[in-house]
C-alpha cells in the first residue's frame, strides 16, 4: 500500500453510507463586513489586513458544526483552537466517532471503525523527520490555518500580488520545510481581504493540500471576519471532506485545558506512534462497511445539518 494513504483511508473507513449527501448553497455578501480595500491592494496591505484578522482570534470554539466526505453522512462536530499549535475535532453520530487533537509537544488521531483498535500519535519534532511524513504531507495544525487564520510574515518570500480575472488576487509565499522548500498560493478577495482559497505544493510542484472557504460572517464584537464552510482536500492521502459551522465562540474557551489538549485515553485502543522507526502503515486501503447499511431513502434526523447563516462573496 503506498505509505501516503494512511490517513485518508483511515478517515474513509469512519462513516457508513446512508445517501446524505454535502448540499452547497450560494450566500451573498455579509452587509456588516467591512472592505478591507478600496483600491487594488499592495502587498503590504494584503498582509496587514490578513494578519490583523488572524491576530484578533487567539481561541475559536464551535459546538454546532458539520463534517461531512462527499456522499457519504455527516456528523456532529466540535471545533476548538488555540494558535499556534493547539486544535481539537471530535465528530459523533449516536457516541464518539473522531478524534483529533494537537497541541504543543504532539498530535493524534482516532477514529472508532479504524480497521485495527489503535490511536495514532506522534510529537512534531519526530513526525517532520520521519517516513510517515508521507501520510500526512502537513502538520495536523495546517487545519487553523486552513479556517482562514494565515499569518503573512512581512518580510517573507513572498510573490505578488496578483490580479485574477475574477477581482480576487493571489499571492505565493516560499516556505522552507523538512523535506524541501513548499509553495503556498493565497487567493484573496479583493475588496474584503477573505482568504478564499490556499494550495500547498511540495518542492516538485504538486499540490498536496488545498482549503477553500465560504459563508464569511463578519463579528463585530471581535472585529474579525471567518469563514463558515471549510473544504479540505489532500490529493495523495485521496482526502476530500467539508466542515459546516453554524456558529463560533471567539477568545472564550472554557473548560480545563489539560482535558481539551491532552491526549485522550480511548478504552480498547492501542497508542501507535507513527514517528517511531519500526512503524508500518495499515496493509488494506480501507475495511468498508458501507453494505451494513441502507444506501437509499431520506436521511435520518442525525445525518441532518443544522441551518446556519453564513455569507461568501459571489463572483
Amino acid at each position: 500500500m503506498n505509505r501516503t494513504l494512511g490517513i485518508g483511508c483511515l478517515l474513509l473507513t469512519l462513516f457508513v453510507a446512508s445517501g446524505a449527501t454535502c448540499h452547497h448553497r450560494t450566500f451573498g455578501v455579509d452587509p456588516m463586513a467591512p472592505a478591507a480595500f478600496t483600491t487594488p491592494p499592495t502587498l503590504d496591505e494584503i498582509i496587514y489586513a490578513v494578519n490583523a484578522n488572524t491576530n484578533r482570534v487567539q481561541q475559536l470554539h464551535s459546538d454546532s458544526a458539520w463534517l461531512s466526505l462527499p456522499g457519504l453522512p455527516g456528523l456532529r462536530t466540535t471545533v476548538s483552537l488555540e494558535r499556534e499549535r493547539r486544535f481539537r475535532l471530535k465528530s459523533k453520530l449516536i457516541g464518539p466517532e473522531l478524534d483529533i487533537g494537537s497541541n504543543d509537544e504532539l498530535f493524534w488521531f482516532w477514529a472508532k471503525q479504524s480497521p485495527e483498535p489503535v490511536v495514532f500519535y506522534a510529537s512534531h519534532r519526530d513526525f517532520a523527520a520521519s517516513p510517515a511524513r508521507g501520510m500526512f504531507p502537513v502538520d495536523p495544525h495546517w487545519l487553523i490555518e486552513a479556517i482562514g487564520l494565515v499569518q503573512l510574515e512581512p518580510g517573507g518570500m513572498h510573490e505578488g500580488p496578483f490580479t485574477r480575472e475574477d477581482g480576487r488576487v493571489e499571492v505565493r509565499t516560499r516556505l522552507p520545510g523538512p523535506t524541501g522548500d513548499m509553495t503556498r498560493v493565497l487567493v484573496i478577495d479583493g475588496r474584503y481581504g477573505w482568504i478564499l482559497e490556499q494550495h500547498l505544493f511540495d518542492a516538485a510542484g504538486r499540490a498536496v493540500a488545498s482549503a477553500r472557504t465560504s459563508g464569511h460572517r463578519y463579528y463585530a464584537a471581535a472585529a474579525v471576519s471567518l469563514p463558515h464552510r471549510i473544504e479540505i482536500e489532500m490529493p495523495d492521502a485521496q482526502l476530500s471532506l467539508t466542515i459546516d459551522v453554524s456558529e463560533y465562540s471567539i477568545n472564550s474557551l472554557y473548560g480545563s485545558p489539560e482535558e481539551l489538549w491532552g491526549m485522550p485515553r480511548f478504552e480498547g485502543f492501542t497508542p501507535v506512534n507513527i514517528a517511531a522507526p519500526q512503524y508500518a502503515p495499515p496493509a488494506s486501503p480501507m475495511t468498508s462497511s458501507r453494505q451494513s447499511f441502507p444506501s437509499t431513502g431520506p436521511p435520518s434526523r442525525l445525518t441532518q445539518r443544522p441551518a446556519y447563516r453564513g455569507y461568501s462573496t459571489v463572483q
